[in-house]
């Protein structure tokens, strides 16, 4: 036991020698310096966790259960019914051959394009509906029965409609998994007796599992991060808690603790979903596999194919998207002005920004860490793209107090500026850009930059003579997310906006705050729309390799 502790360490020490010996250089060291700069407001949270803070045990006491009990039954529910309807229309639409699938394989994807924000105030009058049904309880029942289930509705309704414009993280990554299979593994358990049913449960599943789960993983993320959607129904979770801490009790090291809080159970679950991984590794067919066969359905099960691949898409994307086109078309005159154009060149030229910014840092270090083979520039970019992990609500936080820290020092004030709001955005998708980039550089840039290393290219040749070509789609692709997920992006905004600075989705808040929601339809349109013809590319360049 103690010779192979020491064995373990020694192994350990020539590693970092060779670290520091061959690859430390300038880029190595300039990759692991941004890595951990990009890292710091995280870090600067999770430092206060253990903070004096005045009011914390009254929150403790009072609202921290609340918080947690909401965001764990947002998370479950919203996760599970994303699951559900994620997975059955991937292998609906990817194995089985049904009038309408061919329509339904690229239209499942469109509720991407509707933030869940939006999809909240589409529905804003959905709980209004059910108050015959509290009506009713109050009177036959009791009023305790009736605040009771008033209080707990809001629950399933925020799910639903969560999981409607979400779902389509998980269908994705399902769709794509399930068509690489290739057919060998079907057509043996077929051989062996088992039906469509079976092969769904016992071969395609179990292959498609890490997948699902790094999907699932998004969705979780996602529905910690919201804000919009959950302050409009009503729904205590953390990041309501971390606003109404922060802005309405004027308590900053309270709302610090628990945007800590809410940073370790992310850790938490990310540890989780690592570890339901564990062992599991992403299915690849040979190139002489066939495709997989789709199974032929029936007129009946035809039906309830079409049927369960038209309800998410209807309540996700199609109903939402006509009620606010007719709102729009009653509130257009009163919201389109010179001040609307501003708003709409405000929000896509900060997108544009952040995609160019982000995917120039993701190539920098993602290429240097495999370039040079160095752990620690590996380690250090782990740690700068946790930031998709983590709301939008605490990494400003971070930035608010690292910047704060700076001014003290120097006197340099910088919190209000454009340059601020667009270093938030690049660490909170920073892993968007970079996951695409990282992969494509694995896959096709191994062997040729050892070839250049060996005809003597300089790294910087090596990287925009052979990598940056053989990345472009990759580095489209990764711009494209980025630029998506900053116009949707809410609760960052809101907080770090310079002053008199307005786009797209925080007007949208604003009118909806002022219960204008019919007038908020104009800006909620232009972010779906802006947002809609990406999602569209973006889902033809995945289609591509798995067809």
């Amino acid at each position: 036991m103690a010779a192979s502790l020491v064995n373990n360490a020694q192994h350990r020490l020539r590693r970092l020698a060779r670290e520091f010996r061959f690859r430390l250089n300038g880029w190595t060291v300039a990759a692991v310096l941004l890595g951990l700069f990009l890292f710091l407001p995280m870090a600067e949270v999770l430092w206060h966790i253990t903070s004096p803070a005045e009011n914390w045990e009254h929150l403790r006491d009072t609202v921290l259960g609340r918080y947690l009990k909401g965001s764990a039954i947002l998370v479950v529910g919203t996760a599970g019914l994303s699951l559900l309807l994620g997975v059955s229309t991937a292998w609906l639409v990817a194995c089985c051959e049904f009038p309408g699938r061919r329509f339904f394989e690229w239209a499942l994807i469109l509720p991407l394009a509707i933030p869940t924000y939006i999809a909240a105030f589409a529905y804003f009058d959905l709980l209004d509906r059910l108050t015959p049904l509290l009506i009713w309880v109050r009177t036959n029942i009791s009023p305790e029965a009736m605040t009771w289930l008033s209080d707990m509705m809001v629950y399933p309704v925020t799910t639903v409609v969560l999981a409607a414009v979400l779902y389509p993280y998980v269908y994705l990554v399902a769709r794509a998994a399930f068509s690489r299979q290739g057919s060998r593994f079907a057509e043996a358990a077929q051989t062996l007796g088992h039906g469509p049913q079976s092969v769904f449960w016992y071969v395609a599943l179990p292959l498609a599992r890490p997948a699902i789960i790094s999907g699932l993983a998004l969705v979780i993320m996602e529905t910690l991060n919201d804000y919009g959607a959950v302050k409009h129904f009503g729904v205590p979770t953390f990041t309501t808690g971390i606003f109404r801490t922060w802005v309405s009790m004027g308590d900053l090291p309270g709302a610090l603790r628990l945007a800590a809080c809410l940073m370790v159970l992310i850790l938490f679950l990310l540890l989780l979903e690592k570890w339901l991984r564990f062992g599991a590794k992403f299915h690849k067919t040979s190139p002489s596999d066939r495709p997989f066969q789709r199974y032929p359905l029936g007129q009946a099960k035809a039906g309830l194919a079409l049927l369960c691949c038209l309800v998410p898409l209807v309540i996700g994307f199609a109903l939402p998207l006509s009620r606010l086109a007719y709102w729009a078309s009653l509130t257009a005159g009163k919201v389109l002005d010179a001040t609307f154009l501003k708003l709409t060149l405000n929000s896509i030229g900060v997108a544009t920004a952040t995609g160019l910014a982000t995917v120039m840092i993701a190539l920098f270090l993602a290429f240097t860490a495999r370039y040079f083979g160095s752990q620690a520039a590996g380690a250090t970019n782990r740690l700068a793209i946790l930031g998709y992990a983590v709301p939008g609500a605490v990494i400003a936080m971070g930035v608010l107090l690292v910047a704060g820290q700076v001014t003290q020092a120097t006197g340099w004030i910088l919190t209000g500026s454009l340059a601020v709001l667009v270093l938030c955005y690049v660490i909170r998708f920073l892993a968007v850009a970079w996951q695409p980039i990282d992969a494509g550089m694995e896959r096709n840039c191994a062997q040729l930059n050892q070839a250049s290393k060996t005809l003597g290219a300089t790294p910087a040749r090596s990287l925009f003579h052979v990598n940056v070509p053989l990345l472009r789609n990759a580095l489209v692709a990764g711009g494209l997310f980025v630029f998506v997920d900053t116009m949707k992006e809410l609760p960052l905004t809101l907080i770090l906006r310079p002053a008199e600075f307005e786009t797209l989705s925080t007007k949208t808040y604003d009118l909806v705050f002022q219960s204008q929601i019919p007038e908020s339809s104009v800006p909620a349109l232009c972010i779906i729309l802006v947002s809609l013809l990406p999602v569209i590319w973006l889902n033809r360049q995945m289609r591509a390799p798995e067809q």
